[in-house]
């Protein structure tokens, strides 16, 4: 198993990695929409999504991988039909006509003290 970091995306608190690959298949951790340089976090929805597919970006960079070898994402949202719209906005423009499986959950707490985070995204990528 190859640990997969960059400092063009946040890192976690804890014994977390950003991903992980084994054999091509590649495991994005826990994502969100935080400033990796700073640390903060939009505080518009559309902005936050924005910024979580950047960050995103840079991992998948940092593996190889393109946004075409993304295969599932399960969505996580602290208001999930509040928000869900934007983030599928965001979501059909970063990926376009790729359609990789996902779900969507809603969930009360992303255990980030002090952060009124709205979404949190993990992902399974082949890279081929």
């Amino acid at each position: 198993m190859k640990v997969i970091h960059t400092g063009a995306a946040p890192s976690h608190t804890g014994p977390v990695p950003q991903a992980v690959e084994v054999d091509g298949w590649i495991y994005v951790s826990a994502l969100f929409g935080t400033d990796p340089e700073t640390g903060s976090l939009p505080e518009d929805p559309r902005a936050e999504a924005e910024r979580l597919f950047a960050n995103l970006d840079a991992i998948l960079t940092a593996a190889g991988a393109r946004r075409e070898d993304v295969v599932r994402a399960g969505i996580f949202a602290r208001h999930l039909r509040r928000d869900r719209p934007v983030f599928n906005e965001v979501w059909t423009e970063y990926f376009g006509p790729h359609r990789p499986a996902r779900s969507a959950v809603e969930v009360s707490d992303f255990g980030r003290p002090g952060e009124d985070t709205r979404y949190m995204i993990d992902l399974v990528v082949h890279r081929g």
